[in-house]
C-alpha cells in the first residue's frame, strides 16, 4: 500500500524547510521525497526558484500535527483528511500516436485491415492504426487522393501496431458478429469434416484418369538440364546484371521488404504523368537498374529535402550510370529543376526521377 502524498511535494518540502523546524527525515517521509533531496533543499542546491507551497493554506497539514512533530522528532506527519471530495477525472483516450516517418504508411495498413479483416469496425482500425474516420471511407471508396498507388501491407509488418493489439481485436470482431448471428437466429456453421478415404480415391465417370507410371529422371538427363540452365544464365544481359545505385543502406535493419516492386506499367503510368510520349523500354530498362531496391519504401523514393540523397542521385545515377561529364553545379541545378517538377508529389518514385533527369539531359537511347 503506498502512502499518500502532498500535491506539489517538492514545493511542500521547500516551505516545510523555510518555515518550520521540523528534521530531514520527517518532511522527507512525509514528501515521499530521498532524505539527501531534502538536505539538497535546505543548502540551496536543489529546487532552486522553486516557491514553496503552504501545506496548512491547502488543507494538507493543520497547525497542531506540525507542533506535534516539532516538539517529537519521531512523530511522523499524517496528511489530513480532505474536506471535499474531489471526482476523478478519465481522460478519454486518444487515437494511436504514429511516428512522422510511419505516417504515409498508414493507407496502405488501412487498405490491408479492409481487405483481410473486413468484420473490423471502423473504430477498431482508428485504434490499431491511428487513422481517421474519413480516410477509411475515402480508402474504402476508392476516393482517396493516393488511390492509384496504394498497397495493402500488413500494419504490423510497417511497425503500426503490434500482432496482440491486432490479435485482439480480430477476436472483439469475431465475438461481436457471432452474438449478432444469434441475434438474428441464424444458425453456426457446422465445422468442416475430412472425407472417407473410399470417397475421396472414388472416380466418377468422366473424371480424368490420373497419370502412372511417371517416366523417371536419368542422371545424364539431370546433368543436361543443369548444363543447359548455365548456359541461359551465362547468357543474361548485362543490364540485368547491374547492381542498384542506390545506397543499400536504407534496406539495412528491415526484416522483411517493406513494399513489392511495382510492375512496369504502374511506373509507366506515373512517368507519363510528367512525360506523355514516355519510352516503356527506357522505364523498363530503369527497373532493372534498380532492382531490389524498389522493394523497399525508402529506396523507391527520392527524398528531395535530404542532401545526402540528392548528392547520391547525381553520383550513382548521372555522373556513373549516364557517364555526364557536367559540373557538380549544373548537375544539381538539373536535380533541383526536377524536384521543382515534381513538388506536387508527396512521394517521388525514383523511377520517374531518373527517366526525367535522363530525358532532360538526351540520354534516352543510351537506355534502351
Amino acid at each position: 500500500m503506498t502512502t499518500k502524498t502532498p500535491l506539489m511535494p517538492k514545493a511542500t518540502a521547500v516551505w516545510l524547510v523555510e518555515n518550520t523546524s521540523l528534521s530531514f527525515e520527517q518532511i522527507a517521509e512525509f514528501c515521499g521525497m530521498h532524505l539527501l533531496e531534502v538536505k539538497g533543499i535546505a543548502d540551496g542546491e536543489v529546487a532552486q526558484g522553486i516557491r514553496g507551497k503552504d501545506p496548512i493554506t491547502a488543507g494538507e497539514l493543520t497547525r497542531e500535527e506540525i507542533a506535534s512533530a516539532e516538539a517529537d522528532p519521531g512523530h511522523r506527519l499524517k496528511l489530513a483528511e480532505a474536506k471535499v471530495e474531489i471526482p476523478q477525472v478519465k481522460t478519454k483516450r486518444g487515437p494511436r500516436y504514429t511516428p512522422l516517418s510511419r505516417r504515409h504508411d498508414r493507407p496502405n495498413a488501412v487498405l490491408w485491415l479492409l481487405k483481410n479483416h473486413p468484420e473490423l469496425k471502423d473504430a477498431q482500425i482508428i485504434r490499431l492504426v491511428g487513422t481517421t474516420k474519413p480516410t477509411i471511407q475515402q480508402i474504402r471508396d476508392r476516393t482517396h487522393w493516393n488511390s492509384a498507388t496504394l498497397q495493402p501491407q500488413d500494419p504490423v509488418t510497417l511497425g503500426l501496431c503490434s500482432q496482440i493489439d491486432l490479435d485482439g481485436e480480430v477476436k472483439i470482431a469475431a465475438k461481436r458478429l457471432e452474438k449478432e448471428r444469434l441475434a438474428a437466429g441464424i444458425p453456426a456453421e457446422p465445422a468442416g469434416t475430412l472425407l472417407p478415404t473410399a470417397e475421396t480415391t472414388q472416380y466418377m465417370p468422366g473424371d480424368p484418369q490420373p497419370e502412372v507410371d511417371l517416366p523417371v529422371e536419368r542422371p545424364q538427363d539431370e546433368e543436361a538440364r543443369m548444363l543447359e540452365r548455365l548456359k541461359q544464365m551465362s547468357s543474361r544481359p548485362r543490364e540485368e546484371e547491374e547492381q542498384p545505385d542506390v545506397d543499400m543502406s536504407m534496406l539495412a535493419g528491415a526484416a522483411a521488404p517493406t513494399a513489392r516492386t511495382k510492375p512496369d506499367a504502374d511506373h509507366l503510368a506515373d512517368v507519363k504523368r510528367f512525360s506523355s510520349e514516355a519510352d516503356a523500354d527506357v522505364v523498363g530498362a530503369i527497373v532493372r537498374h534498380l532492382g531490389i531496391a524498389l522493394r523497399s519504401t525508402d529506396a523507391s523514393l527520392v527524398a528531395c529535402s535530404s542532401k545526402d540523397e540528392l548528392e547520391r542521385v547525381r553520383e550513382s545515377w548521372l555522373r556513373k550510370k549516364l557517364a555526364l561529364e557536367q559540373t557538380d553545379e549544373e548537375l544539381d541545378a538539373a536535380i533541383a529543376a526536377i524536384c521543382e517538377t515534381m513538388k506536387s508529389d508527396r512521394n517521388k518514385h525514383r523511377v520517374t526521377f531518373y527517366y526525367l533527369l535522363a530525358e532532360r539531359f538526351g540520354k534516352l537511347d543510351a537506355l534502351r
